[in-house]
């Protein structure tokens, strides 16, 4: 696909194997709207800086930076996150049905797909995602939380076309919501949310039923109390026996 420009974006820059995606795009002279992809990281990061599993040939690693500017809801990362994760979510339904984690993870039934990373300087967004695509297997700390679509449907995906959909649907979202802002997506978000109506527990302190998300992109949980929260941010789990 080099040489093709999606949507908003400009021509892919693609790469066998890199340190991470995310740093060299947060590069000052990188230019915006242009993503980076790679089929292998030796550094790949997740949230709070944990490790993200790339071999090569496995998946899908993918950075690009947006100005701040482009948006008028900018500033709630919470929300574009959501809107991030529905687009990868949305790809993925291509090959076998996936689940959003409240609040920037992709599932596959109760394993992990696919998780999204943003980063900001003064000027930017820089978004990081990352999908397993054809992994066939995973390191024994990460076997019983991860998957792979391959995994999950034992057919093998085209990178390309999987990278196609996905740079598609990004760009569909965030034009959408630069003009709309986030509310019409709260109900797309609610019906692939991943736990939804079920005990959950929200850093392994707080415990209740999973409602949904707001039209701020905040988790809203009924305590076992009868009180209703809200959370702009956290790990949720789901709350077993």
């Amino acid at each position: 696909m080099e040489g093709v420009c999606v949507g908003i974006f400009s021509e892919p820059v693609i790469v066998e194997e890199v340190s991470s995606t995310q740093d060299w795009v947060k590069k000052s002279d990188f230019p915006q709207f242009k993503p980076f992809i790679a089929k292998r990281q030796t550094k790949g990061r997740g949230r709070r800086g944990k490790r993200w599993f790339s071999p090569p040939g496995g998946g899908l690693y993918l950075s690009f930076k947006l100005p701040k500017e482009f948006f008028v809801e900018g500033r709630e990362l919470s929300r574009l996150s959501l809107v991030f994760g529905l687009s990868v979510s949305q790809a993925v339904d291509t090959y076998t049905l996936s689940k959003i984690k409240w609040p920037n993870d992709v599932y596959i039934g109760e394993k992990k797909v696919a998780g999204i990373l943003i980063e900001t300087n003064s000027t930017d967004l820089v978004v990081g995602i990352g999908v397993n695509l054809n992994m066939d297997g995973f390191p024994p700390e990460l076997k019983e939380g991860a998957t792979s679509i391959y995994l999950a449907t034992q057919n093998r995906v085209d990178f390309y076309e999987f990278t196609t959909l996905l740079l598609n649907y990004l760009s569909e979202n965030i034009l959408r919501f630069r003009s709309e802002g986030f509310k019409p997506f709260v109900p797309a978000i609610n019906r692939k949310l991943l736990w939804k109506g079920k005990r959950v527990v929200v850093d392994q302190r707080e415990c209740g039923r999973l409602l949904g998300i707001n039209e701020k992109g905040l988790a809203v949980i009924k305590t076992c109390f009868g009180a209703l929260k809200t959370f702009p941010y956290g790990d949720i789990s789901l709350r077993r026996g």
